[in-house]
């Protein structure tokens, strides 16, 4: 009977202990309190065909790494607002996030970064932004881009052309048109793009004006035709890539005037929308790997993105995944240097971001990422990529950026 009595003992000590444990974890876990980030993006409106590939990317990248721990047992908390595009909806948003006791913003427009800049330098906020408009970093303030800006990709493409004229022993100067809507991504490539080449040799003869939204771009294409321009540069969506492409073959120019476009008129998505004869030889320019591309943190990816949302691999959904990578290494950073109070703009910026050196993040998926003094972009390469045989395939290696800042910036780069 004692026997039985000291054994009913042992239990009930035993269990005892088991439950404190299990109390003392959950308050511990309890402890952990969730790191907020808030994006402010536009998943309907005319951007609404790009944006939600890109952040369901984004926002995969979390719940990976929620799945996996979090940082330190902070589990990551997305809020997000959408603005259609809206302005007013952008304003909105901000006080929202200001709060929500949100720790981070993030962008996913130039229009909201450069309406943002001078209030958030203000309100000491951190931001990053997928859209990269040069306006945004210049004076050097609050925001970084994903990637390099829009006139630095336009300038390395510059590099290309005038180092393609020569490999085939062409005389004279090449020449460059642009199309693109009159807004902060349409036109953030004209200027710079007109002082670069003239450094280097390659005559950008200047902007033709479209819809975001076009019908028809005959008239365009035509007038930089009779300036005799050896390439076209697309710096729209693929709304106006699809126009401009029909209208192009049905001019009869393709293969007499070449094509060449920014990051976000993709190919991939571009043989979607036009018959794949239309667009062979059709350049475009990146700052991450592609789909296509035989590598690891490609593969791994792709079977991730199967596994969450069942569809194949896209290159927008890299872009976002790859964006909130180099948002969570800065936000490593600054955690490691401040501890979780400290998640504050000024140490985003301090201790995050700047801090950024050679960082390729877990999956690897663009350039190295290296930030330098002053200097907001997250990336001085971009690589270019060619549609042949109705397939997109790598046209270059990573082609270094020229840094385009504006001459009365100089001062900031110790120049």
């Amino acid at each position: 009977m004692k026997g039985k009595i000291l054994r009913n003992l042992m239990k009930f000590f035993l269990a005892g202990i088991l439950l404190m444990a299990l109390i003392v974890y959950a308050v511990s876990a309890e402890a952990k309190p969730p790191i907020r980030h808030y994006y402010i993006i536009d998943l309907t409106g005319p951007y609404g065909i790009l944006v939600p590939e890109i952040f369901e990317g984004t926002q995969d990248y979390y719940r990976y790494i929620n799945e996996k721990g979090g940082l330190d047992g902070h589990q990551f908390e997305i809020s997000w607002g959408e603005t259609g595009n809206m302005m007013s909806r952008t304003w909105s948003h901000y006080k929202r996030y200001k709060q929500a006791g949100a720790q981070f913003l993030a962008l996913f427009s130039s229009p909201d970064g450069e309406a943002l800049k001078k209030t958030m330098e203000r309100d000491g906020i951190a931001c990053y932004n997928i859209g990269q408009s040069d306006p945004q970093i210049y004076p050097p303030g609050n925001i970084f881009l994903d990637g390099c800006s829009y006139a630095d990709g336009f300038g390395a493409f510059l590099k290309w052309v005038k180092k393609d004229w020569e490999k085939k022993g062409k005389a004279g100067t090449p020449k460059v048109g642009i199309i693109g809507p009159d807004a902060a991504y349409g036109r953030a490539a004209t200027e710079p793009g007109i002082r670069f080449g003239k450094e280097i040799g390659v005559d950008v003869v200047g902007q033709e004006f479209a819809p975001v939204v076009p019908i028809d771009l005959t008239a365009q294409i035509l007038r930089l035709r009779d300036k005799g321009v050896d390439w076209i540069w697309l710096q729209g969506l693929s709304q106006i890539g699809t126009v401009f492409i029909k209208n192009f073959n049905a001019l009869g120019l393709r293969g007499k005037i070449g094509i060449a476009a920014f990051w976000w008129t993709m190919g991939t998505e571009m043989l979607r929308r036009v018959p794949p004869e239309m667009l062979e030889g059709y350049i475009f320019s990146t700052y991450t790997y592609m789909e296509v591309d035989d590598r690891p943190g490609i593969k791994k990816l792709s079977k991730l993105r199967m596994k969450y949302r069942g569809k194949k691999l896209v290159e927008g959904y890299i872009r976002g995944f790859h964006f909130a990578e180099i948002v969570m290494g800065a936000t490593r950073l600054a955690y490691k240097a401040k501890g979780y109070d400290g998640l504050t703009g000024e140490n985003y910026i301090k201790y995050g971001f700047e801090r950024l050196k050679d960082y390729r993040g877990e999956f690897d998926l663009g350039a190295p990422v290296t930030v330098k003094l002053n200097d907001r972009r997250t990336s001085n390469a971009i690589r270019l990529y060619q549609v042949k045989g109705a397939k997109v395939v790598g046209l270059s290696d990573w082609i270094e950026v020229p840094h385009l800042y504006p001459p009365e910036m100089a001062k900031y780069f110790g120049k």
